[in-house]
């Protein structure tokens, strides 16, 4: 269950169990109380109904015989002689005198069959005593009893599902936020190599579970960061060390006169700016290299054709393949002028990679072909196009990493280069919210597939 109705959830039953049990409270009260039987009106009496008292205590008895339901019998009886005023009982006459044994003996000889009740009312001249009497059968069966009993069973349910579910939602809410507090506390202090438990396992999904994805996708980009990183220094320390290792090799013999001969003087300072401007080079690919993943290029994207530019790659490529002595076939099917947001130079800095990755891996009269078609995926129309080659392809254990910065393939371990050039093309292609993927088997050629959606 998502977490906002959790919570509303929670509200609702915090709100409704005091409700609840004041409900139960009432109920309970009220089916033990002997006055629930006496709260509706009774009848209307007359002074013909009292002819044995007073017009003085008539309004004072009949205000109080007001309280009886209609149901209930009565007997008025005077204490000082114990006569009877006023009785709707059929065992009690009025007007006959009857003794408080007597009444006391009556009551307790029909205590099985009626439950009765005594009160004294006001009067101005004698005391009276209230006999009030309702049959056991009635306050035992009534239809309003079983009403109240099914009320009050309903509270009892609802109440104790009320405080089953709480418990449930609060158990839930507590270990998500445990979970995310102790995930949270890894990631802050470095140790990413603990997996953050993500509980995939289970149906339900809710915020928690979206945010302790979220933590264990950033602890593994971490990761993938801090190895990026571990390789980048590794291959600058490597890549680096090599031209700067000749350049003070040749400057020392130079100074110790190692090396004094004019002529062998002047090769050493030819091989020294050799060096010096590979290792220029080299900076100025790592500096534009890390300027790949500045955002501002992003924000620097201006629609262009990329017809038209696949079109002018398609003819250099033709030409290029002429001097290095390759078969270039070239199969633009693009039948509208498309245009897009994108960073020309780069996009085209791009494609030259992938086809000088083909030059230097085909040899001569082998087949280079360019593709590019429309194709819809998912609903969406896309440009693919296609670098193929038949050259020495990429060793199976290598494809998952040739785009990898510093990484260099088995093939590609005996020419020169730093391992660079396949991770320009792909952050270019991410720069872009472009794909590019690989297909290639050894000795069979590869393709180089780039997905453009417009």
């Amino acid at each position: 269950m998502r977490l906002k109705p959790q919570f509303i959830l929670l509200s609702s039953l915090i709100i409704s169990i005091p409700i609840l049990c004041a409900t139960f409270i009432l109920i309970h009260t009220y089916m033990h109380s002997p006055n629930r039987y006496l709260i509706k009106g009774s009848a209307q009496l007359t002074k013909a109904d009292f002819p044995l008292i007073t017009e003085n205590d008539f309004d004072n008895i009949q205000a109080s015989l007001k309280m009886l339901p209609q149901g209930v019998e009565a007997a008025l009886c005077r204490t000082t002689d114990y006569k009877i005023l006023y009785s709707s009982i059929p065992e009690i006459t009025t007007g006959t005198l009857m003794g408080r044994e007597e009444i006391l003996s009556f009551v307790t000889s029909t205590s099985d069959k009626y439950f009765y009740q005594f009160s004294k009312l006001p009067s101005t001249g004698f005391n009276t005593l209230l006999v009030t009497r309702l049959p056991l059968q009635r306050m035992t069966s009534t239809k309003g009893t079983k009403n109240y009993l099914k009320v009050l069973l309903a509270v009892i349910l609802i109440t104790s599902g009320s405080l089953v579910l709480l418990f449930f939602i609060s158990r839930d809410i507590f270990i998500g936020l445990s979970k995310i507090e102790h995930s949270s506390s890894l990631l802050a202090e470095g140790k990413l190599d603990t997996p953050i438990s993500t509980d995939t396992k289970t149906n339900g999904q809710n915020e928690f579970s979206t945010i302790t994805n979220s933590l264990e996708k950033m602890r593994r980009e971490l990761m993938e960061m801090q190895v990026s990183k571990n390789r980048f220094i590794t291959g600058i320390s490597h890549d680096l060390r090599t031209p700067v290792a000749v350049i003070r090799g040749y400057s020392e013999a130079i100074m110790d006169d190692v090396i004094n001969d004019k002529k062998e003087i002047h090769n050493s300072m030819e091989l020294i700016e050799q060096k010096t401007t590979q290792l220029e080079e080299m900076i100025d690919t790592l500096i534009n290299f890390m300027k790949l993943n500045n955002t501002e290029i992003k924000e620097k994207l201006v629609k262009h054709s990329i017809t038209e530019l696949i079109q002018d790659f398609a003819k250099y490529a033709s030409v290029t393949g002429k001097v290095f002595k390759r078969n270039v076939q070239t199969n633009i099917h693009l039948e509208k002028d498309i245009k897009i947001p994108l960073n020309e130079q780069l996009v085209h800095r791009s494609f030259e990679n992938l086809l000088s990755n083909a030059l230097r891996y085909t040899k001569e009269n082998d087949l280079i072909e360019i593709n590019a078609s429309t194709m819809e995926i998912d609903g969406k129309n896309n440009i693919i196009l296609q670098i193929r080659d038949t050259g020495s392809g990429i060793d199976k254990k290598d494809l998952d990493f040739i785009f990898d910065i510093f990484y260099r393939g088995t093939n590609s371990r005996q020419e020169e280069g730093m391992g660079i050039g396949l991770a320009v093309v792909k952050s270019i292609m991410d720069t872009h919210g472009w794909k590019i993927s690989v297909e290639s088997q050894k000795k069979n050629g590869s393709c180089f597939t780039i997905t453009i959606p417009y």
